[in-house]
């Protein structure tokens, strides 16, 4: 995958992101991820590309996010939910060359009212980044 400088996927609550470590330790010129939904399964095979299992039962050889050059992370259809923000912890501490990262919120989280999604973003904002060069942008 050394060409490849731009993935996107859609998640599934009903499947697990096993082939995502393989992908991102294959693809040194990855610059943008776009993920459509951060739900996915829970498995054991995700490595260190989803916090699904704890850092203690992770392999410690698994460092697909650290070692990724992905500069651009766009997110759509987040809701806010414990474990999509878990996730978005999870990327913004893991991805050391982040520069931007784009957010779309879910519709329905979007139009609940201006406090839930003001609410949203200050979770998000408050996150610890790996990288010193990391916006936050809400689209």
């Amino acid at each position: 995958f050394y060409v490849l400088r731009h993935l996107s996927f859609e998640s599934d609550k009903e499947q697990g992101w096993q082939s995502l470590p393989h992908l991102l330790e294959n693809s040194p010129n990855l610059q943008t991820l776009v993920i459509k939904g951060l739900l996915h399964r829970v498995t054991s095979r995700c490595g260190d590309a989803c916090c699904c299992i704890s850092s203690k039962k992770k392999n410690k050889e698994s460092s697909c996010l650290s070692a990724c050059g992905v500069k651009v992370l766009e997110i759509s259809g987040y809701g806010g939910s414990y474990r999509e923000l878990k996730q978005m912890r999870h990327f913004l501490g893991k991805l050391k060359c982040l520069e931007t990262v784009k957010i779309g919120v879910e519709e329905e989280s979007n139009s609940n009212n201006n406090n839930n999604n003001y609410n949203l973003q200050a979770n998000l904002m408050t996150l610890h980044r790996a990288s010193s060069k990391c916006n936050i942008q809400f689209i």
